[in-house]
């Protein structure tokens, strides 16, 4: 467990310290952040040893709105370097593995923040998710992870990774703890000219499950680990039994095949622009040698690989283009979808959490998966809300499904996932397979 404490000391004192502050503050307004986010008290590294000592010397958005509410922020949680990687093996601190099982992964890039949360340190922590940074590490530990609508929480702060599908996550025990941390950091900065004011409505209304509609991705089960299918079916034969509609739509050949693809241009050519910055002047090391050796020396093997990709995609515009259309593509497929359905559902990942020894380094990165493992991507390219919760064991490994909504309808989204943890909750719905 890698964390940093409010005093800028040794890591050897790190953990004692953290655990001292954390038997001082009620759990429940005590959180950890993702380290790439600009907070006062601790350096901003991004785990990455460019950014060692750096403090940035201002407050995220979120922050600040959490401490207003009065939340304490007791630490920086770990993750892949400058969020690039999906295991959690990436950070220079050293690897996460998973609270449930140590010999398998957690999954990332916000592994720290997940790990703090299924250990039960906090009941909630903040990440990032560009292409399911949040609600894969949920998956893997069985935890909440949300990343609402695009644009609905400020970025100001947050270190990019890919500008255009970055999004705040939560990651929390138990979804209303996740909906009262959106509901306090949900709010316009003038910081963050994306940032999007949606009027919300004083009234208050009855979620109605009768006659709703749930699309469900057709032929997707013969990809999933036996046991996951097993329980999937199980969440979908009790939400008919709740009224809700449920039926199969196709995903196009040509989006599942490539959803990886396109995420990997856009987001390594964005992060190329982003991290143009670390020339170790006003931002990273300042040391008197050369940015190229800086680079070599500081960054890690993935971060390189992607900027060099980043560089080459730039370079062939061409690709960018094809990018493009498939981003587009995928936005008509969502609102074809919403435009018949109140929700998407399909498991959040496609296994339970795979064994470190197993997993590559860059895996759910630059390593291509199956599409099946892919399809959080969706909600990326679409800005819609879209959330991780569990719903059994399989062995001593956690799965979960993955609920979308329409863009915007965050509150619905929230409201579904909440019908699923009660009715768990009361029967032990979702047993072990």
């Amino acid at each position: 467990m890698k964390v940093k404490t409010n005093e800028k000391s040794k890591c050897s004192s790190q953990k004692s310290q953290v655990i001292t502050k954390l038997s001082q503050i009620e759990k429940d307004l005590s959180y950890f952040i993702k380290d790439n986010f600009w907070t006062k008290e601790f350096f901003t590294t991004s785990s990455s040893f460019f950014l060692n000592g750096f403090n940035p010397g201002e407050e995220a958005t979120v922050i600040k709105l959490l401490k207003k509410a009065g939340f304490v922020c007791i630490g920086k949680a770990d993750l892949d370097e400058f969020a690039c990687g999906g295991s959690g093996l990436l950070s220079k601190n050293g690897i996460l593995t998973n609270p449930h099982n140590s010999q398998h992964i957690t999954g990332g890039s916000s592994s720290g923040s997940a790990v703090m949360v299924t250990k039960n340190l906090v009941s909630f922590a903040l990440g990032s998710d560009t292409g399911g940074s949040v609600r894969c590490p949920a998956s893997y530990c069985g935890i909440i992870g949300f990343k609402p609508t695009y644009g609905l929480i400020s970025r100001y702060g947050l270190i990019p990774l890919s500008s255009s599908l970055d999004t705040v996550g939560i990651l929390g025990s138990n979804v209303e703890k996740v909906k009262n941390i959106f509901s306090i950091i949900n709010k316009k900065d003038s910081r963050d000219l994306l940032t999007l004011s949606i009027k919300k409505s004083n009234k208050k209304d009855t979620f109605q499950k009768i006659n709703k509609k749930i699309a469900i991705i057709k032929g997707l089960e013969k990809y999933l680990e036996i046991g996951l299918e097993r329980l999937y079916h199980q969440v979908l034969n009790y939400l008919r039994k709740e009224n809700f509609l449920i039926e199969e739509v196709e995903l196009p050949k040509e989006l599942r095949e490539n959803l990886q693809l396109a995420y990997l241009i856009i987001s390594c050519s964005e992060l190329l622009s982003h991290l143009n910055s670390l020339q170790g002047i006003v931002y990273g090391r300042k040391e008197n040698i050369s940015i190229t050796k800086k680079r070599s020396d500081y960054l890690g093997k993935e971060v390189k690989k992607r900027l060099l990709m980043g560089a080459y995609f730039l370079d062939n515009p061409q690709h960018l283009e094809q990018a493009r259309k498939l981003r587009s593509w995928n936005d008509k497929w969502v609102k074809n979808i919403f435009s018949n359905y109140e929700f998407l559902l399909f498991p959040s990942m496609n296994s339970p959490a795979p064994k470190t020894a197993k997993v590559s380094s860059s895996f759910a990165g630059s390593e291509i998966v199956h599409w099946s493992d892919n399809l959080l991507l969706i909600a990326n390219f679409s800005g819609i809300p879209s959330l991780s919760m569990p719903i059994g064991m399989v062995g001593d490994l956690p799965v979960s499904i993955n609920i979308n909504g329409p863009f915007g309808k965050d509150k619905e989204v929230l409201e579904i996932a909440k019908i699923i943890e009660d009715k768990n909750n009361k029967s032990h719905m979702l047993k072990r397979e």
